[in-house]
């Protein structure tokens, strides 16, 4: 399936996600409702043509109702795609809500002790762990 969209648009492409072109170089997908292995695959096919067609992917989360390991899982490698190919992806806001819990239940807000946590920089903005 590929991703058809103009700038200055917004397409609702399935419940729960939401492109948002902001410029050529640069959109927002926005997910709520429940982000779980059941359903991630739509979430999968936005972000992937999202980062396939623009320099800077921002994800808003909206209202998640439930989320496992399968958004994380998915975010993470999303991540490390942008960055193998020169492009962006971040997080409008720290992770909070159903997101932040999944985030705590899986460790991954955790540092052992002497390793840096940078990471934590990507799923809170900047903010500190509480």
């Amino acid at each position: 399936m590929s991703l058809l969209i103009s700038k200055n648009r917004s397409r609702n492409w399935n419940a729960g996600i939401t492109v948002h072109i902001n410029d050529g170089s640069a959109c927002s997908v926005d997910l709520d409702g429940p982000q779980i292995v059941r359903n991630i695959h739509a979430a999968y096919d936005r972000l992937s043509a999202a980062l396939a067609e623009h320099q800077s992917v921002e994800i808003h989360f909206h209202d998640i109702t439930e989320c496992d390991l399968s958004l994380i899982q998915l975010i993470l490698s999303a991540k490390r795609s942008a960055e193998r190919g020169g492009k962006a992806l971040r997080l409008s806001s720290p992770a909070d809500g159903k997101l932040r819990s999944a985030l705590e239940r899986a460790g991954f807000l955790a540092t052992p002790a002497g390793e840096s946590n940078d990471h934590l920089a990507f799923w809170l903005n900047g903010s500190s762990v509480q």
